[in-house]
């Protein structure tokens, strides 16, 4: 039955529904326009939309296995009591489902096919209509890569290293992603520009202070590492040994390739 757009957009505007389920709520009801909005209704879909711009605070990552693949998927809600309901938990593994064929690299929820965007969307309305609180995507990640992926208890902080190598190096290495949280693997890694204002301001600093020429330049560079190592990876204080760095812990032929880590 063809459906004219004009009326898909009437029963979006009445809706807020996407645009797909208007389509296809239309030729359920043969061009009904009335029992059109009766049958998004019932399926939780109507009205879902009205609640997108409240604000989204709470919500659980879950990981999930499948063919050689690991998903990490983060959904948001208003409330930490939703992110505990029955309907919201049941939203994951649908979700999952509907993601189970998708093959390549996948960094964020836009880069899905749209029409594989719109069906999860879908999904993602209809847990809206059914719970009454916004609800959203907040995070997707595929890959088909050598990675270790850890949950921290409560499903709030998810870390997935890329790795070549020992899986229990990988495992403690996703533990220290997870608890100091690095923004880099290497010193290397960071900035050039970040690297070059602390360096200025280091300078300045030293020569105020009356700092012989021929010191300052190795005095700076002590302080631009010490400054960094919270924040590298590589550089950081090892979670099981203080008096180490995590580069003095990975064995020798460990590769570990890059690091993710998503959190509530």
């Amino acid at each position: 039955m063809n459906i004219d757009i004009n009326l898909v957009k009437q029963l979006r505007e009445a809706t807020f529904a996407p645009l797909g389920d208007c389509k296809n709520a239309l030729v359920e009801a043969e061009g009904d326009l009335d029992k059109a909005q009766e049958i998004l209704r019932k399926k939780g879909i109507a009205k879902a939309w009205k609640k997108a711009d409240r604000e989204t605070k709470e919500g659980l990552i879950k990981v999930a296995h499948n063919n050689g693949r690991t998903y990490v998927l983060k959904l948001l809600c208003e409330t930490d009591f939703v992110a505990k309901n029955e309907t919201f938990l049941g939203l994951f593994d649908k979700i999952f489902n509907e993601l189970k064929d998708v093959n390549g690299e996948i960094s964020s929820f836009e880069e899905l096919d749209a029409s594989l965007a719109e069906k999860i969307n879908t999904l993602v309305a209809e847990a809206v209509g059914s719970i009454g609180e916004n609800m959203k995507v907040g995070g997707l990640h595929i890959t088909s890569e050598n990675a270790y992926a850890y949950s921290h208890p409560g499903d709030k902080v998810v870390s997935l290293v890329y790795y070549n190598g020992d899986e229990a190096v990988a495992k403690e290495l996703a533990l220290q992603v997870a608890a100091l949280d690095p923004d880099y693997l290497t010193y290397d890694d960071v900035p050039a520009e970040e690297k070059e204002k602390l360096k200025a301001e280091f300078t300045e600093e030293l020569k105020k202070q009356g700092k012989p020429e021929n010191m300052i330049e190795n005095i700076v560079k002590g302080k631009l590492n010490k400054a960094f190592a919270d924040v590298v990876l590589l550089e950081q204080e090892y979670i099981r040994d203080g008096s180490k760095k995590v580069k003095e812990v990975i064995p020798a032929g460990f590769e570990i390739k890059k690091f993710y880590r998503f959190a509530i």
